[in-house]
């Protein structure tokens, strides 16, 4: 399992880099969507965290998705 399990995708760009906690993906992804003229709170833009079991869309909390 990598040591850095989130990160988040903004539509039409590359996946992020991976991030050790949600706080930090979650703020590296409100910053490159305002740089990149994107509204956060498109529903295209998403969390995710990758376990053991395999990738999951979560939430600001690090909870999944629903």
């Amino acid at each position: 399992m990598n040591g850095k399990p989130y990160h988040y995708e903004i539509p039409g760009e590359p996946a992020s880099s991976d991030f050790e906690t949600i706080e930090e993906c979650v703020a590296a992804c409100k910053a490159e969507c305002e740089e990149l003229g994107v509204d956060y709170d498109d529903r295209e833009v998403k969390l995710f965290m990758t376990d053991a079991d395999g990738v999951w869309e979560v939430t600001e909390e690090g909870e999944l998705a629903g």
